[in-house]
């Protein structure tokens, strides 16, 4: 039994309809939101790069204290990834037929389905970009010496940013 990387159960999406939902003026916001985003992290990161020291803070603990540090153009990694991830989950959500489902995709449902996963995928988008430019933004006010009123409540903001959607999507996926 081949098991692909789209489909780990090992069971064939070959009975799946093969269909793409037009995207709808949700979508086309959500796009925007994360190309503006994406503009937003490269640009704060290109502002800020000539006033930071040739050390930065790389990384923070969970507390948000400064537990590793390397040089300025460091500052780009974030970005980057930032810019690889858009590119992969826009190519990722072209092919809805073959993720994952809570449950059986038939003609019937198809459509709802694909669109409510897409949804998923461009909201994932969005927090990820937004994520990484709150991250952006802590390492230069950490490199620039500025007070930081990080909080312990900073790791749970940020998982619960991430993992909400996805149990939204569940539960919207689960209603008849």
């Amino acid at each position: 039994m081949k098991i692909s990387i789209f489909n780990l159960t090992g069971k064939k999406n070959e009975d799946r309809p093969k269909i793409r939902p037009e995207m709808g003026p949700a979508d086309w916001v959500m796009e925007l939101l994360a190309m503006a985003g994406l503009a937003l992290l490269f640009g704060y990161a290109v502002y800020w790069y000539r006033y930071l020291p040739d050390t930065i803070p790389t990384h923070f603990s969970m507390g948000g204290k400064v537990d590793g540090y390397g040089s300025k153009g460091s500052l780009f990694m974030l970005p980057a990834i930032g810019l690889f991830l858009y590119g992969l989950l826009t190519l990722v959500a072209l092919i809805p037929h073959t993720f994952n489902f809570p449950g059986k995709i038939t003609p019937q449902n198809a459509l709802r389905q694909y669109r409510l996963a897409i949804r998923l995928v461009r909201v994932l988008k969005i927090v990820l970009i937004f994520l990484f430019f709150f991250i952006v933004m802590m390492i230069v006010r950490s490199a620039l010496q500025a007070k930081l009123d990080q909080s312990i409540f900073m790791l749970p903001v940020m998982l619960g940013m991430t993992f909400i959607p996805i149990v939204v999507y569940l539960v919207l996926a689960g209603k008849k």
